[in-house]
């Protein structure tokens, strides 16, 4: 398999992997009558630990001295600690096939925030492929929301975590200059373990709840399935495998593969959670994707060497090396 192949597969995998998260999100919720908080603290801290046993076993290593360190803590602030919230708290809100729907702007959304952080522009003709991905989201929104549980608050949550990742991709991007993909994915996955634990131990004891009370969802075998798919699948394995892309792959190609999730999630949805999808949303959707292709197939050429960040840092690397010897 060619080398310049890897970094696409692996965003392909990782989205695979996020597209099944929301059937285990709602299957964890379930059990702690939808505690957002307290379900992404066992997440993160199951993830935190795992990745802590690759150092511990010296199969990977981090070295936070050289770089920006306070950007990594920017990435964290953005994602895990306000987009998951936001996230895991509108399956509450929204069915998993919208929520999954209305995630196909993901990538027009990170390629216009990238412009804005990271000076990476978009052609003309992405702009184009971008108005019809907008032009999709306008079909599927004429669909009558009272018939798909779709709520006020649970279409504000998905915009507002579409914002934040947006915003956390972007400067992951710009991270990789100084950092590798595990250095970044385990800073901020420790920072998603202490602020999700600490939120959610505080709020149990403020109940004046027992404290072995907390750990009483690990009793049900559908939380624990829940947990130890998203901690170690899409917590360990789909951050790094994204990180990772994101560092080698043309910014549009990296988030207009993005919305692989979004086919897998409407088909959890659909199939798994038997959730309704209209005609007016599967038009919609099949419009929104065509846009994302488009956007795909019409990057910059310039760009094609992949991040231009972890290109400019790669060349610091070997120049380092070339003067050291």
């Amino acid at each position: 398999m060619k080398k310049e192949y890897l970094p696409l597969l692996a965003n392909v995998a990782a989205q695979i992997l996020f597209g099944l998260g929301y059937f285990f999100t709602r299957m964890g919720m379930q059990v702690i009558d939808q505690d957002s908080i307290k379900l992404l603290s066992f997440r993160f801290s199951l993830a935190a630990v795992a990745l802590s046993l690759l150092i511990l076993l010296r199969v990977k290593k981090v070295h936070y001295k050289d770089g920006s360190i306070w950007l990594i803590f920017l990435c964290g602030l953005f994602n895990p600690l306000i987009s998951q919230v936001l996230e895991v708290t509108s399956t509450s809100y929204a069915p998993t096939s919208q929520i999954y729907m209305y995630n196909s702007l993901l990538p027009i959304v990170m390629i216009l925030l990238s412009a804005v952080i990271n000076h990476e522009y978009p052609t003309k003709k992405q702009l184009l492929f971008s108005c019809v991905t907008v032009l999709g989201v306008f079909i599927a929104r004429l669909t009558d929301t009272r018939t798909t549980s779709m709520t006020p608050v649970g279409l504000t949550l998905i915009i507002a975590c579409i914002i934040a990742v947006s915003i956390n991709r972007a400067l992951v991007r710009r991270a990789t200059a100084s950092f590798g993909a595990f250095e970044i994915v385990y800073l901020t996955t420790w920072m998603g373990a202490i602020g999700f634990t600490t939120a959610s131990l505080s709020q149990h004891v403020l109940a004046g709840a027992p404290l072995l009370e907390f750990f009483a969802p690990l009793q049900n075998h559908h939380f624990v399935i829940s947990i130890l798919y998203l901690g170690f699948g899409a917590a360990c394995v789909a951050f790094l495998l994204m990180t990772y892309a994101s560092a080698n792959l043309p910014y549009a190609v990296y988030s207009s593969t993005c919305t692989i999730s979004t086919v897998v999630g409407i088909l959890a949805g659909v199939l798994l959670l038997r959730e309704t999808f209209q005609v007016q949303e599967i038009v919609g959707t099949a419009v929104i994707l065509i846009g994302i292709i488009g956007v795909s197939f019409f990057y910059d050429k310039k760009d094609a060497n992949g991040n231009r960040f972890n290109l400019d840092n790669a060349i610091r690397g070997s120049t380092k090396r070339v003067s050291s010897s």
